[in-house]
């Protein structure tokens, strides 16, 4: 069965900013090529940028001071091993111990807590670090920009939108198929997409059988991938779409080119050995269905291995 349906890209995202600022640079235009991680959109960032600073400084001010605690830490703990030696041996005073115990404790906690502090710290630039980066919006994917939605000097919101793309390396051809048949369309059928617009045929294979009608038509969404390299396939454009409709079965199958239509009529023009030689023969046909770029047909007098026209025959004609 001949479905009509619409090409679809295979991403489509409006890309929009984590966070709220001025757009300070917005280098693509509707209709660039944009690879996946160039830059999109730069807002404002020199507050973000100072902030950033600032915390990578008091983060290097508190590793200096962990390493000062480490290095009492160190000083307490040979001093602690010392001291408690002298007092099994009864060499030191049960105050000089009792200090040096204390020392060491006092210094251990005072090293995790500058421990403590540095982690802090670090968490802090972190987020900043993300806050920042988050000012430069790039592309999730290789596509085109379809759609802008601000402009260098525009306020944008956390959340508001930039840009819209599209990725159309991969075409989704889209075709509402009616639940009498959805039942002979499954995924790795075959499919013949034909673009009117390009005047070209593209043989695929359904690719997902969403389970999911339209309660109203009572059809169900299939979708057929077709690559496109060459970008020839748009977003939007109007395909039909030949697809499964009934049970697999043998039938003469013939070179879509070898079929003429003349009106509401088709015919082909067979081979046949004749008085003069080999003629071509006309012969009215029915198409049941078409696979690929060939169609099975219906017709009496064609049998399996008969020759028929492909070039040239729509300037023949019966007598």
């Amino acid at each position: 069965m001949r479905l009509v349906g619409t090409i679809r890209p295979r991403l489509r995202a409006v890309l929009a900013a984590e966070v709220g600022g001025l757009v300070a640079a917005l280098p693509v235009e509707i209709g660039d090529a944009v690879t996946k991680g160039q830059l999109l959109c730069k807002l404002r960032d020199v507050t973000r940028v100072a902030a950033h600073a600032e915390a990578l400084a008091r983060l290097s001010q508190l590793e200096a001071g962990l390493d000062e605690a480490n290095a009492l830490l160190a000083k307490a703990e040979f001093e602690n091993e010392r001291m408690t030696n002298l007092w099994k041996e009864n060499r030191s005073s049960e105050k000089e111990y009792n200090d040096a115990r204390s020392d060491y404790r006092a210094a251990q906690g005072r090293a995790q807590q500058a421990e403590y502090a540095v982690k802090a710290q670090q968490a802090v630039v972190d987020v900043l670090a993300d806050n920042l980066a988050q000012t430069e919006i790039r592309a999730p994917f290789d596509g085109v920009i379809v759609t802008k939605r601000t402009e260098v000097g525009a306020w944008v919101e956390q959340g508001g939108e930039i840009v819209e793309a599209v990725d159309l390396s991969v075409a989704r051809a889209r075709v509402n198929v009616p639940e009498a048949i959805i039942q002979f369309c499954r995924v790795g059928s075959d499919a013949l997409v034909t673009v009117d617009a390009l005047r070209k045929d593209f043989a695929a294979t359904i690719t997902r059988v969403i389970p999911d009608a339209d309660e109203r038509a009572r059809t169900f969404p299939v979708e057929i991938d077709i690559k496109n390299s060459d970008r020839a396939l748009r977003a939007g454009m109007f395909v039909s779409v030949a697809v499964p409709s009934g049970v697999g079965g043998e039938r003469l199958v013939i070179p879509k080119d070898a079929v003429v239509v003349r009106g509401t009529s088709r015919m082909i023009f067979v081979i046949r050995e004749g008085e003069q030689g080999p003629m071509a023969m006309p012969l009215p046909v029915s198409i049941v269905s078409e696979v690929r770029d060939s169609v099975a047909v219906e017709t009496a007098g064609l049998n399996a291995g008969d020759r028929v026209v492909i070039r040239g025959n729509e300037y023949m004609f019966a007598p």
